[in-house]
């Protein structure tokens, strides 16, 4: 018989009154005697179902209605009607924890301020959920009846008590979200002054008496205003109730009777029937047992004025005794997945329903070892690894991560005991091999600070830093370095200094560089030295200077090139030569040859044997007085090579006159006219040659045809004199004359 339908029904003399439809939840088999046996049934809604399941489980974006509805459907309660209003918000996480599913439901519908009342039928029963007692159905009149006595043709109540009870008149609410955390989130809520029976105010005249509480179970006003309105209403629903005995069987609670003939008019209105205690008695089966007691029945009413609201006790959340372990979960192929808040996805191992993914539960706080305005630390639980959850108030519905431990399948970064005195902050790439890690050894003798980045390692000191070394440093870098220093830098060496540089190094100074090396300085280039000097270059040596120079070596002078000294040597082994625009000196084994025009300034003098002597120079120098003039060209001023076969234009006083072709020994031949100021030779290669014309040659005297000839005066033939005259033609050749 058990879980099975039953119906009680109620019969007033012939006529049916009232049905009672259930289950049948306990059936029991008393005393027996000679013609029957006594038994006792137990019939309950099949609400009374919930009863014998509890479950711990999650239930994610869903309001209330749909909640309660899935557990009725799970303990098949199929008849079922909601009126509810101010319900449809979302319940974001709401825990059905360790509790059956009967007080599960009744603490949901509670704080929608609800309560559930029966419709039987013969075969059948609905059950309702409403939160809006004003719109309670009505059932008709209740009879009062003070004096029964006799057959009474009509049920009546005989009994009828009224009681006022002083009662809050404020009812305040607080709560606390992290999504606003300066903003109070309370609500208020305040009794109306409305008359009861008798005229007094509900209101307390010595004041307004509040109830506060926290937490107030919400995250958003429109939710906390109706829940504290909720609250008000349950600590005021017995301000006015009245208590009553009676025989009529058509009392139902959740219904509303409208009392009439009692003696005080105002009792004479809507009564909301809250609770109904039935108590029958059927003597007269029991037969010659039942001796000269008949057939009773009784009911204990409790009622409350219709105008009042009806609202149940809040049922208490059932509290979490203590941290709970849990695992971060989150979409497949996910290493890390968190909110903007940094919350995470976790799975209760007393979970039977949800998966190992981000369905699992909701966003969930990670508490942080330090926690400000954007600073503190960060460190978001990853994927796969164990928690440590606690519960704020001990409420199921709000749990926090507050740590995180390693078990059999992620295990520490480094086996223990053998590490015990390691400490470290080891990170994992995301999707990827790689880590980050600071680490503490404090083992004695190895004691050490380990820093390890995987890419790159970024070091910001906005203002000093200092670094002490008590031994050695070793920096490898192996790629590219770049140090900006904004101001000064000083670097100090103790003893050496060793620097290698594989391939090139340039440096960029952008004022004065100044170096002191107090003994010596070596410098050994493998290939080409070269040094540009934009201004003046002073070289002060405090005693000899050696520049040896294993091939060719040239010294360029865009202006002037001076050597002072008490003695001038230029030696060479086998050619010295001394070239200027206009002529050049060779000096070899073969002797001194002079090529070019020569003017001299001053008496010249050769000391020989005979004062009157006269000897001649070969040279192959053209004047004005030879019909041409022959000028030998090389490639570059620098150079030793000649230049050949280079087409050129020749230009007298600025006109041209012939084009040719220097020949095989580099030379042009000009034909000198008299009168003629200067010649200028323009080569192919775009380089220029101007050939000035001095006036001493156009004087004519005895002596200068003499001296055209190659042929020069000397009083003496000394070795100073003719050291004295090769000085004189090299600072001729310098001067340009």
């Amino acid at each position: 018989m058990l879980d099975n339908e039953a119906t009680l029904t109620f019969w007033q003399g012939s006529e049916t009154v009232r049905y009672v439809s259930g289950i049948v939840t306990g059936f029991a088999q008393g005393e027996s005697g000679f013609s029957r046996t006594r038994y006792k049934m137990v019939i309950e809604p099949s609400l009374s179902r919930a009863r014998y399941q509890s479950d711990n489980k999650i239930f994610q974006q869903q309001n209330s209605e749909k909640i309660l509805r899935t557990l009725l459907q799970k303990n098949q309660v199929s008849q079922v009607d909601f009126s509810l209003t101010n319900a449809d918000w979302v319940r974001e996480y709401c825990v059905q924890y360790r509790e059956t599913d009967l007080a599960f439901i009744e603490r949901l519908a509670a704080e929608e301020g609800a309560y559930y009342y029966f419709e039987h039928q013969a075969d059948s029963h609905l059950l309702h959920f409403c939160n809006d007692s004003q719109t309670a159905p009505h059932k008709g009149t209740l009879l009062y009846n003070a004096t029964p006595s006799g057959d009474r043709p009509q049920a009546a109540l005989w009994h009828f008590a009224y009681e006022a009870n002083l009662t809050p008149q404020s009812q305040t609410l607080r709560d606390y979200t992290f999504t606003n955390p300066r903003y109070n989130l309370e609500q208020s809520s305040l009794a109306q002054g409305q008359n009861i029976l008798g005229g007094q105010s509900a209101v307390n005249s010595a004041g307004v008496y509040e109830k506060y509480d926290y937490p107030g179970r919400y995250k958003r006003d429109e939710q906390g205003k109706p829940f504290s309105q909720y609250r008000l209403e349950y600590e005021r629903r017995e301000a006015e109730v009245a208590f009553a005995q009676g025989d009529d069987l058509r009392v139902v609670p959740g219904y509303v009777f409208e009392l009439e003939g009692h003696r005080r008019a105002d009792f004479n209105r809507p009564w909301l029937i809250v609770s109904i205690e039935h108590r029958g008695y059927q003597h007269g089966i029991l037969e010659e047992e039942a001796g000269a007691l008949g057939n009773r029945y009784e009911n204990h009413l409790k009622l409350i004025p219709h105008t009042t609201q009806w609202r149940p006790l809040p049922q208490p959340k059932p509290k979490v005794d203590g941290p709970q372990m849990a695992h971060v979960v989150g979409p497949e192929g996910e290493e890390i997945y968190c909110d903007d808040w940094g919350r995470v996805k976790i799975r209760f191992p007393w979970d039977r329903v949800g998966s190992h993914d981000e369905h699992s539960s909701c966003w969930v706080r990670v508490s942080q070892g330090w926690a400000g305005a954007q600073y503190g630390s960060q460190m978001l639980p990853r994927i796969g690894q164990e928690v440590i959850v606690n519960f704020l108030e001990g409420d199921p519905d709000q749990p926090i991560i507050t740590g995180r431990t390693y078990h059999s399948t992620t295990e520490p970064p480094y086996p223990v005991p053998k590490h015990k005195t390691r400490m470290t902050i080891k990170s994992k790439t995301h999707k990827g091999n790689g880590f980050n890690e600071l680490r503490f050894e404090d083992e004695k003798g190895q004691e050490e600070i380990f820093l390890h980045a995987e890419k790159d390692h970024n070091h910001i000191v906005n203002h000093d830093e200092t670094s002490r070394i008590g031994h050695d440093r070793t920096e490898q870098v192996n790629r590219n370095e770049t140090v900006n220093i904004g101001h000064d830098r000083m670097e100090t060496v103790g003893l050496d200094e060793s620097l290698t540089i594989n391939r090139d190094q340039m440096r960029h100074i952008g004022r004065n560089r100044i170096s002191k090396i107090e003994k010596d300085n070596l410098l050994n280039i493998g290939n080409n030295y070269q040094v540009n000097v934009h201004a003046d270059t002073i070289i002060k040596v405090g005693k000899d200077t050696t520049i040896e120079v294993a091939q060719n070596g040239e010294w360029l002078a865009g202006d002037l090139l001076e050597s002072i000294c008490k003695h001038f040597n230029i030696e060479g082994y086998e050619e010295v030569r001394l070239q200027g625009p206009a002529g050049e000196i060779v000096v070899n084994q073969e002797g001194i040859t002079l090529i070019g025009n020569v003017r001299i300034e001053g008496e010249l003098v050769r000391e020989s044997g005979s004062p009157d002597a006269v000897n001649a120079f070969s040279t192959q120098v053209n004047t004005p007085y030879m019909p041409h003039m022959k000028v030998k060209f090389l490639q570059s001023p620098h150079s030793t090579k000649l230049m050949i076969g280079m087409p050129y234009t020749l230009l007298v006083d600025g006109n041209e006159v012939g084009k040719g072709m220097t020949d095989s020994t580099g030379e042009v031949e000009i034909p000198h006219k008299e009168g003629t100021k200067h010649y200028e030779i323009r080569f192919a290669n775009g380089a220029s040659y101007s050939i000035p014309i001095v006036e001493e040659f156009e004087k004519d005297t005895d002596n200068d045809e003499l001296i055209n000839e190659g042929f020069y005066p000397f009083s003496t033939d000394s070795a100073l004199s003719t050291a004295k005259i090769y000085s004189a033609l090299v600072k001729g050749f310098f001067e340009g004359k």
